[in-house]
């Protein structure tokens, strides 16, 4: 609602807010779009934003994941297999093919657990390098209701029960449950996993993922912090699915998503626990199925986020995917001179589909070459998780290693990239039949190159130091 008044400040806007729908606590990790889009699209001010939500910056994601013979390797989120050394006639990613590991800013500051954050001379702290946040949802949500109660979007509570149509199949009206009707031109979804609009009322049929992700449910928990807060995500190999870590200032959370098929809840609780001795809460479960809608937009309903499908959050890209299918909304409203047009929406659909399968396509990668558990699990998915649309950019990896030309199998504007691809692919140690053949003056360049890398992050403030100074200090463990 917040992007669409920014964006169009004459049309009318209502939010139909039901009170009774609990804001999903997990916390989000998200990726570099989301800082973009609410310091610019949405203009709240990272002034505003830190000292209310108290996020922790993310660099990266390192992975526990890959060859067994490497404790992990990091997916750093700038140009970490692109950004060419000076005077070198190679791409970074020749070079980390060799030691498997990501060489870059964000990298570095990883190593030494820094933030981005860099002292001026005048004093002032400097923001630098590419990085999203980790965020807690209820103090984000509350600055969201605080902008929207500052605007002239209406907002309505009540729990819509019926959603009369016209003959055509189109949306006249939201029916509440205190039989108050909502009119509207365009609904927007946003009602999660429900899907009350799109899927419930409207049956857009549900495309799964399952055959290339198995996973389906999630054990959550968290603790309090002793520990330093670490400046990326943790994404750790389980027996059966994997575990996350998000790093907040004063807590931390974790989840094991898992697959039913291969565990029970109760073992899965078991070895969770296992894990993480420091949990210090009940652990909850949230089952879920990873897939899309065949369409975010059919008549005049766009779904939006939850309501449009979900994929487990490997790459935290939930609100990514959010921010991606708003900017198509606000597209088609402006390119169309506020008319929804046909084409339009068609166009919009098929970005949206070729979006989310590049995601499912992305997390495959890592559930079909994850060697480091040997378990009944981690065996099947490296027999039979399907590549989909990465199978010939797998193809070309094994044949040629990290060429440029592996992405020319992605659709333009795709949302990894040559950097995520070539990070994750390299990282993993995923078989390649190609021969490195490195000069000695590029090797000379390359050591000098990290060498500057190191240099130039050592001055970075601690991530405690940097939240303190932007936030100001909040509580701390015991």
């Amino acid at each position: 609602a917040l992007a669409l008044h920014r964006a169009f400040p004459t049309i009318k806007l209502t939010v139909v807010h039901c009170p009774d729908e609990p804001i999903i606590g997990v916390g989000e990790s998200t990726t570099v779009a989301f800082p973009q889009f609410v310091h610019q699209s949405l203009g709240i001010l990272p002034t505003e934003f830190f000292p209310t939500v108290r996020p922790s910056w993310k660099l990266g994601i390192r992975f526990i994941w890959g060859d067994p013979t490497v404790p992990y390797f990091d997916y750093p989120f700038d140009s970490a297999m692109s950004n060419k050394p000076p005077a070198s006639a190679k791409m970074p990613a020749y070079f980390c093919l060799e030691s498997g590991r990501s060489e870059s800013r964000c990298a570095s500051l990883m190593d030494q657990q820094l933030s981005p954050c860099f002292v001026a001379q005048d004093g002032q702290i400097v923001v630098n390098d590419a990085f999203g946040y980790h965020v807690e949802n209820e103090p984000l949500v509350s600055l969201l209701w605080n902008k929207i109660n500052a605007t002239p979007i209406e907002v309505v509570e009540g729990r819509v029960v019926d959603a009369p149509r016209q003959g055509n199949g189109a949306i006249i009206a939201l029916r509440l449950n205190d039989d108050r009707h909502v009119a509207g031109d365009l609904f927007v979804d946003a009602s999660g996993f429900r899907s009350r609009l799109l899927r419930e009322e409207l049956q857009v049929p549900f495309v799964s993922y399952a055959s290339s992700l198995y996973c389906d449910t999630a054990v959550i928990g968290s603790w309090r912090r002793e520990a330093p807060i670490l400046p990326y995500t943790t994404a750790e190999t389980m027996s059966a699915g994997w575990c996350w870590q998000i790093e907040f200032p004063d807590h931390v959370t974790r989840g094991y998503v898992f697959s039913s098929a291969f565990i029970t809840r109760e073992a899965a609780e078991q070895e969770f626990r296992a894990r993480n001795p420091a949990f210090e809460s009940d652990v909850r479960f949230v089952p879920f199925a990873s897939g899309r809608s065949s369409e975010f937009w059919t008549q005049n309903v766009v779904a939006i986020g939850n309501a449009a499908g979900f994929t487990e959050p490997l790459e935290a890209t939930a609100l990514h995917l959010v921010i991606e299918q708003i900017r198509l909304l606000c597209r088609v409203v402006s390119e169309g001179n506020l008319r929804t047009l046909p084409g339009l929406r068609a166009a919009a659909n098929h970005r949206f589909r070729l979006l989310w399968d590049e995601v499912r396509d992305f997390l495959a990668i890592h559930f079909r070459f994850n060697r480091h558990l040997d378990t009944p699990f981690w065996q099947h998915c490296q027999r039979s998780v399907d590549l989909g649309g990465a199978a010939g950019l797998v193809e070309l990896f094994q044949e040629a290693g990290p060429s440029t030309l592996c992405t020319t199998s992605l659709p333009s504007g795709h949302v990894f990239g040559y950097d995520g691809f070539m990070s994750l692919l390299v990282g993993q140690r995923v078989p390649t039949r190609f021969r490195n053949e490195l000069s000695t003056h590029d090797r000379e360049r390359w050591d000098q190159y990290r060498q500057a890398l190191r240099e130039q992050t050592r001055h970075a403030l601690p991530m405690r130091v940097a939240i303190d100074q932007l936030c100001g200090p909040g509580r701390r463990p015991g």
